[in-house]
């Protein structure tokens, strides 16, 4: 059984994925794998150079920051970097989710809707958040409120997501709650998987 976890930036997606993680199912999150490929694929190093400059590269692989301050605010560099970044993005959970042997497989993918690539999953779950502790939660990160907004721009309304996803999760109470959310999904998950169902 596979399941994407999606939902707004700040929205609790990775705690909600953790706790099914708990529970026994096997986790892996986009912006993880990004993280490793800029730091140390060289393909992928040398891809990001070439087209955005050596001024992005730091001490090991591609520094992060410096490439975000190249591309934020601009669309078209964006694209470049997702169209770099995302099906590589793809093809690594698609060899992950074929060699799990778990119950039950979670891909933490922010942007699932969004991207040009189509994700083929059993499910697909959306965690919500009210925009004020979304707002607060950027913050405590050091996300100010311009690049809070540059993000939402790119991504879809929480309604949209909520309206596109097999699953709503509402992170609107404490951490206990959405444990609670974590283990109604989980079992509903064990029990379709062991009907044969989707």
């Amino acid at each position: 059984m596979t399941v994407a976890v999606t939902g707004p930036f700040a929205s609790g997606k990775s705690t909600f994925v953790r706790m099914l993680g708990e529970l026994g199912a096997e986790t892996v999150s986009a912006d993880e794998i990004v993280h490793r490929l800029l730091a140390s694929d060289p393909e992928t190093i040398a891809r990001v150079a070439e087209r955005f400059g050596g001024e992005v590269l730091g001490e090991r692989g591609v520094d992060r920051r410096r490439l975000g301050e190249r591309v934020f605010g601009d669309e078209g560099a964006l694209r470049e970097l997702e169209g770099i970044l995302h099906p590589l993005v793809r093809r690594e959970i698609g060899r992950r989710v074929s060699a799990s042997r778990a119950p039950v497989f979670v891909a933490e993918i922010p942007l699932l809707f969004e991207g040009g690539d189509r994700y083929d999953f059993d499910c697909t779950v959306a965690v919500l958040t009210p925009e004020e502790r979304r707002r607060g939660w950027a913050s405590e990160r050091g996300v100010g409120e311009e690049r809070f907004q540059a993000i939402e721009g790119r991504q879809l309304s929480a309604e949209e997501k909520a309206r596109l996803a097999d699953v709503v999760v509402e992170n609107d109470g404490g951490p206990d709650r959405l444990r609670e959310q974590a283990r109604a999904l989980w079992e509903r998950l064990l029990a379709e998987r062991g009907s044969g169902g989707s």
